[in-house]
């Protein structure tokens, strides 16, 4: 897939999504015009609005500080069009793209516009992506650029998503992920759960672009 094909898809991405919310809309979860996806849609506002009622305050804290942001973060579901597919060509991984066309090694120290790439069901309660908290991870993604926390370092924006990944795991009762596709350790939830310092983990999320230094579990 050419470069420009994506970024022309993210571009459009983002200038539908503010032509057809309203002017405050942070957080885009509707489905734009002429959509056939009508029904991911709702059953991604659906899952939204269950995060905002969640008993865990950290994925309640989520929501809120993206429609606080001021980026624009766009939800669309991954398709047979390769150019909502990963970088990777895998059509079945979920990913977050920053819509400014800059490289995310680049990171980003100011509030940049995101578009979020979900498989289907994702959204869908009690498949396995619900039940692996991808949405929690990619939303996580997503807040580090709409206010200007994205770290070009690839291992610890992971351990920051994964980390609220494994808070919305464990409430469903998920098995915790330890690791970022067997290439670096992420168990930061449990070493915190352990510890007794999740909401101290929960405040650099929320206010910081760094993390805690790695420990061993």
């Amino acid at each position: 897939m050419r470069a420009w094909t994506r970024r022309l898809v993210l571009a459009l991405a983002v200038a539908g999504a503010t032509a057809a919310q309203p002017a405050r809309a942070v957080l885009v979860t509707g489905a734009p015009p002429g959509s056939r996806d009508t029904q991911f849609h709702l059953r991604l506002t659906a899952a939204v609005a269950d995060l905002e009622r969640s008993r865990d305050p950290l994925l309640r804290e989520l929501v809120a500080a993206i429609r606080a942001s001021r980026g624009i973060i766009v939800v669309r579901p991954l398709t047979e069009d390769p150019a909502t597919w990963d970088s990777d060509r895998d059509r079945d991984r979920a990913h977050t793209q920053p819509a400014d066309r800059r490289p995310k090694r680049l990171g980003r120290s100011t509030p940049t516009d995101a578009v979020v790439f979900l498989n289907r069901d994702a959204v869908d309660d009690g498949s396995a992506h619900w039940r692996g908290g991808v949405l929690v991870h990619e939303l996580v993604h997503a807040l580090d650029l709409s206010t200007g926390r994205y770290s070009g370092d690839v291992r610890l924006r992971e351990r920051r998503a994964v980390f609220l990944q494994n808070v919305w795991r464990q409430r469903v009762r998920y098995p915790l992920r330890a690791s970022y596709h067997g290439r670096f350790a992420t168990v930061d939830y449990q070493i915190a759960s352990k510890h007794g310092e999740i909401a101290d983990y929960g405040r650099y999320l929320f206010t910081r672009p760094d993390f805690p230094p790695e420990r061993q579990p």
